[in-house]
Parts: C-alpha cells; structure tokens; sequence
C-alpha cells in the first residue's frame, strides 16, 4: 500500500531511528538535506533504496545531483545502494564513490544522466562486487 508522506514528515520519524540499517523509499523522492538528516540521524544505515518513478528520463532532460550530494555527504557506512529511476549525473556518482568508501553494491538501473565511461567506469569495475549499470534489466 502506498502512503504519501511529506519530507517533514519523514525526516521527524527518521529521526527517532537511530539503530535503522534499511531504508527503502518508492514512487517517492527526498531533497538532499532531508537524505543528510537521515545519514546523521542513522549512523549504522547499510542499504539504501531510492525507486524513482518507472517514467524514462533521458539525459539533458532533468538532471539534478541534490539527492546523490546528501548521500555523499552523510552516509559513509553505506554498503548498499539501489538509484533506480534516478536523475543524477556523473558528478553525483563521483561524490557518492567518494563519500560512501564501504560501497560494494550499487544499482544505476534507468539512471539515463550516468555515462559510465573512462575513469568513472573504471572505478566502479574496480571498487564495486556487485554493479548494475544503466540499462540492465
């Protein structure tokens, strides 16, 4: 079932979570100064699940690094972390692999702004057990 829950709402909840180790956000998105109150309010968080909308968004079109950024800056513990649907971009990924050095799981699946190319590409074969990329199914 599915229940809307406005950012306020769910930051003030996930503040009394301070021993959560899993979180999974569907049809939804959280800003990313929402995403760091959750990195510093759940300090033991292993997984993490943003499911975007199954509408395809391609790149150029909408691009934004804010949820990626709040990631980055808040949850180093992060072992697990599913983006499915999401806007960000290269950058985003970039401060994510350098913010979250425990990552070994992580799913770009339908992220259309990521290019896994190069160094970046690189970096995830090298760093990450378990990649799903872009266009995986």
């Amino acid at each position: 079932m599915f229940y809307p829950v406005a950012d306020e709402e769910f930051v003030e909840a996930v503040r009394k979570l301070l021993l959560l180790e899993y979180l999974e956000v569907t049809y939804g998105s959280l800003f990313g100064e929402s995403l760091i109150i959750v990195g510093q309010s759940c300090p033991n968080l292993k997984t993490l699940r943003l499911n975007s909308e199954p509408e395809p968004k391609f790149y150029d079109e909408e691009c934004n690094d804010e949820e990626a950024l709040g990631i980055a800056e808040s949850m180093p513990e992060l072992r697990h972390l599913q983006l499915f649907g999401n806007i960000l971009t290269n950058t985003g990924l970039t401060a994510i692999l350098d913010g979250c050095p425990h990552l070994e799981h992580l799913d770009l699946r339908k992220c259309f702004n990521v290019r896994l190319e190069g160094d970046l590409e690189k970096r995830c074969s090298e760093r990450i057990k378990d990649l799903k990329r872009t266009r995986e199914k």
